[in-house]
């Protein structure tokens, strides 16, 4: 659904009756007002084919309520009439269908929004002879069919609308068929095959090693690169995942020098990328070029001002000197704090910050004092708040919730053992029981962005959060 509020109220609206202007309200459904005709229900009905619709009540005919499905009406007919005929004229009328399936899909109607684009996607086939045009056009509706049919989890049909978009392009070597190979390529993560690392190559070699500032998408050759290094990981190849791991890094680090006001989430994922190297190295036994890099992360982030991307980059520094038991700062609770304010700030709440924010108060309440009770609860407790949450989207790092459960649960079972017991119920419900938190090992709080598994001395008798909960709803915290 859309986040934009649909403007009914300064929608004209035209009289189901008389054709005359009128407009809507709502009170029992939905009603056209007409100063001439009076008022006329729209009520629901169903298509031979089970298709729910909105006919009016006095004819039985389709009569659109939505405002930006009725704007996105008009411009296909204004396409269609409009003039010269041609190939112009057949892409205008294509990319009103565009907006007419955007209209649709942001009101709740996916099915009716895909099948419209796929007519599109035949459409633009037929005019494929047209010119360079016509290529740039079939591209961004290919990626449109195979974005719908990715929604649907169905990257076979997303695989084959990119493979024969592709075919037909054969040849043809500009950004537009080098963006579709990246994001064919992309599908690897879906279902891998060695089609998406060569897809991914090509795109690299019509790049070639000029400026994409202009592109589409500037982060074309870090996006090709991110995914090459993941199918190299896949496949153990060392190697070459350092190689395009550091490709990634020195392109962000080109284009953020090329746009200095890039958003803010670009400056967390060099950080972020550069915080991962540098653990990576460090586990090589490279602890002089981590740490360099790790300042050079923090460095970066001051340089361009922005405050939670410098969160991130202490937040790598700290896991290293965690990892490495080098001794806390003096002002250790005062950076924690600075970090967790700047998380809870952030308008992003996707699952790298939830869990780097989970990380941050655990970090803190390290140098709580013992006695400080109630601190303690509150920093070990929002953690654990956070990691379940992600548990119950089926994405957590589970030695990291149960290493949280288990402190959060030592402390509830000291003041609040009615809290402790609802903490157990919440625990068995996605299959952690306390025999589990008892027998697994306790983990370092280490880079979030790892999955960790769990290695118990005895069968787990439910699946893990990371497996049985990602087709359940999210369950709602009362």
């Amino acid at each position: 659904m859309s986040e934009r509020e649909p403007d009914y109220a300064s929608t004209v609206y035209d009289c189901p009756v008389c054709g005359g202007d009128a407009s809507i309200e709502f009170e029992n459904g939905a009603t056209i007002v007409c100063d001439k005709c009076g008022k006329t229900k729209i009520i629901l009905s169903f298509k031979s084919n089970g298709d729910m619709v909105t006919v009016s009540e006095n004819n039985g005919q389709y009569y659109e309520v939505e405002p930006d499905v009725r704007a996105a009406l008009a411009k296909v007919e204004a396409a269609k009439v409009s003039k010269p005929e041609g190939i112009q004229k057949s892409l205008a009328i294509i990319a009103a269908n565009n907006d007419l399936a955007t209209a649709y899909n942001n009101t709740g109607r996916e099915g009716l929004a895909e099948n419209l684009a796929s007519e599109s996607l035949k459409s633009i086939g037929i005019l494929f002879e047209g010119g360079e045009e016509v290529v740039e056009e079939y591209c961004d509706q290919a990626s449109l069919c195979a974005a719908f049919a990715s929604a649907r989890s169905d990257y076979d049909l997303a695989q084959r609308i990119y493979d024969s978009a592709l075919i037909d392009m054969d040849g043809i070597k500009n950004v537009s068929v080098a963006s579709l190979k990246v994001k064919r390529g992309l599908l690897w993560t879906k279902k891998d095959n060695a089609a998406a690392e060569t897809h991914l190559k090509d795109a690299l070699e019509i790049i070639g090693d000029g400026d994409t500032k202009e592109y589409p998408d500037p982060y074309i050759r870090v996006i090709a690169y991110d995914a090459l290094r993941g199918i190299s990981g896949k496949r153990m190849d060392s190697v070459a995942e350092e190689d395009y791991l550091i490709k990634s890094i020195e392109e962000r680090k080109r284009l953020l020098d090329q746009d200095p006001d890039a958003p803010e989430y670009r400056v967390v994922e060099l950080v972020d990328a550069m915080g991962y190297y540098a653990e990576k190295l460090s586990r090589g036994g490279d602890d002089n070029m981590a740490e360099d890099l790790l300042k050079e992360a923090e460095n970066i982030a001051r340089k361009y001002n922005r405050a939670e991307a410098e969160a991130y980059a202490v937040m790598s520094t700290i896991r290293y000197q965690q990892n490495m038991k080098r001794p806390l700062p003096d002002n250790f609770s005062e950076i924690m704090t600075k970090i967790i304010d700047t998380f809870v700030a952030s308008p992003a709440k996707d699952k790298r910050l939830k869990e780097s924010l989970a990380q941050a108060y655990m970090f803190r309440s390290m140098v709580i004092d013992p006695e400080d009770y109630e601190a303690l609860v509150s920093d070990i407790g929002s953690a654990y708040d956070l990691l379940l949450d992600l548990a119950y989207r089926g994405d957590v790092n589970e030695m990291f919730l149960m290493s949280a459960a288990r402190s959060y649960l030592i402390l509830l079972n000291m003041k609040n053992p009615e809290k402790a017991k609802a903490v157990r119920q919440e625990l068995n419900e996605i299959g952690i029981s306390q025999k589990h938190l008892d027998t697994s090992a306790r983990s370092t709080i280490g880079n979030s962005g790892k999955r960790t598994k769990v290695d118990y001395k005895e069968k787990v008798d439910k699946p893990l959060p990371g497996r049985r909960l990602k087709r359940q709803p999210i369950k709602k915290k009362g």
